[in-house]
Formats: structure tokens, sequence, C-alpha cells
């Protein structure tokens, strides 16, 4: 279980360091701030095989971040999507707060886009947006997460109601 955490984390640190390595001179952006830790995710009811509407509560904690006046945060967030366990979550839009563990770093919502893709047999969610509000107001960011393929037998019977993996934010200041 480490190593396949390990690996899956390192997925996470290689897609969210990509879009560093392709930013060139002429679009030069400095990185404010890059927040390593998990995520979760709950399902109801439980997602099987058969696609349906759920609720679903997003959490995540940040215990490492590189930004002194923010050291570490979390978030939380709900909503309502038609899902399976071939289909984790659709493509859409949304908008979340993160509060910092420092109470001068004034709570910072992310306005986003995300993308789901298939890597290497695991579900990576990527959240592409800006800061609108709070600390880091004005920058970019990016929050790459994954989702460990679901147990098959599992999903063929009574479903599953959560499922966890690795995130990383990262915020760009142009």
């Amino acid at each position: 279980m480490a190593r396949k955490s390990g690996m899956l984390l390192a997925l996470v640190l290689m897609v969210a360091g990509s879009v560093v390595a392709t930013t060139g001179a002429a679009n030069a952006v400095a990185v404010e701030q890059v927040c390593v830790g998990t995520w979760a995710v709950t399902y109801d009811p439980p997602i099987t095989n058969t696609p349906q509407v759920v609720r679903g509560n997003l959490t995540g904690v940040f215990p490492t971040c590189t930004n002194l006046l923010a050291p570490s945060g979390s978030y939380g967030q709900v909503f309502t999507d038609t899902v399976s366990c071939a289909t984790l979550l659709t493509a859409g839009a949304a908008s979340r707060t993160y509060t910092w563990s420092n109470p001068l770093a004034a709570p910072t919502t992310f306005a986003y886009n995300w993308t789901v893709s298939d890597v290497a047999g695991q579900a990576v969610i990527t959240n592409t947006g800006l800061i609108t509000g709070g600390t880091f107001a004005g920058a970019s960011a990016e929050q790459v997460a994954v989702l460990v393929t679901p147990d098959v037998l599992q999903c063929a019977g009574t479903g599953i109601a959560s499922l966890t993996g690795p995130t990383t934010l990262t915020v760009f200041r142009p």
C-alpha cells in the first residue's frame, strides 16, 4: 500500500510539475505556493457500476505548503453529480475556499474548471482557474488530484462510499 501511495504521489507531482516546465520565458510566472496533501470524496449513495445521481463531499488537507504565510491548509466542498465506478466525476466548473493554518492568511477562493483523465488506470482530476479572493487573489492556480481505481467486486455489490488519494495545489503569480 505504501508503495502504491508513493507512486500516486509521484504521479501527481509529475503532472503538476509539467505545468511549470512548459512555461516559457515569454510567459514567465512565479510559483507563489505549492501544497502537497491528500483528499477524500464520499458518495451518498455509494457508487456502483450503474450511473446514478449522488451527493458528494470533498475534503482536502495540505499539511505541507511552501509559502510561510500559509504553511498548511484545508478545504471542504459539496457537489451533486451523476457518477459510477467507471466515471468517478464528470468535467465541469465550480469554486472552493482554502482555509489556511495561519489566521493572518485570508481564506482563498479558487474558481476553476476541472477535467478528468485516466492515467495508468487512475482517475486524475485537474482543476485550473483563478484565485478570486483572499491571500492569493489575482493569481492563477492548478490543483491535481488522483483517485485510486475502485475495487471491482465492491462496485458490483454494495458499492463504494468513499475514495481517497494524493493532491497538489500550485499557485502561480504572473
